[in-house]
């Protein structure tokens, strides 16, 4: 369960931070090591410290918090429409907020299968390459975050990007 959005979390180190930018930008562990020239399992023990100074499990939430909280700055706003159906907006909420889709298809009464199916459209439709970084395209767009604000959740966001 991750923790409250106003929760003060331990300072990530600066290969903590970089190794969850990775993360969220859509690199595999493999290309975020190879960038940060360390170990994929090196990159996996900063991911798995991140988590634990988060209070997170998922990497997607741990994305969500590290932008709430201000460890990683706020992706640039992207200048184009992205379309989200219901089911796929309440799953990248879902995901945000650290649930897996086993959970997700649990909560919602819904076939895992189809959970599925609605996640690998989401991160089509948002041009995500996984969970984490299909959050930061929500912060991107709009659908997550603060420019999201109370009852943002409709079916499409448009967000103008810098003046």
């Amino acid at each position: 369960m991750p923790a409250p959005y106003g929760t003060i979390t331990q300072p990530l180190s600066s290969q903590e931070r970089d190794a969850l930018l990775g993360i969220a930008q859509g690199r595999t562990t493999a290309e975020t090591a190879a960038d940060m020239g360390v170990s994929e399992s090196t990159v996996k023990t900063y991911i798995l410290r991140t988590g634990g100074k988060l209070g997170a499990v998922e990497r997607a939430a741990m994305v969500e918090l590290a932008y709430r909280q201000h460890h990683l700055d706020v992706p640039l706003p992207l200048d184009h429409l992205a379309h989200l159906p219901d089911g796929q907006r309440s799953i990248l909420d879902e995901l945000a907020g650290g649930k897996t889709v086993e959970q997700i298809a649990a909560d919602e009464q819904r076939l895992l299968s189809d959970v599925r199916k609605d996640a690998r459209r989401m991160l089509r439709a948002l041009g995500a390459s996984s969970a984490a970084h299909a959050v930061t395209r929500g912060w991107q767009l709009g659908l997550l975050g603060p420019a999201a604000g109370p009852g943002a959740f409709g079916d499409v966001a448009s967000v103008a990007g810098p003046a």
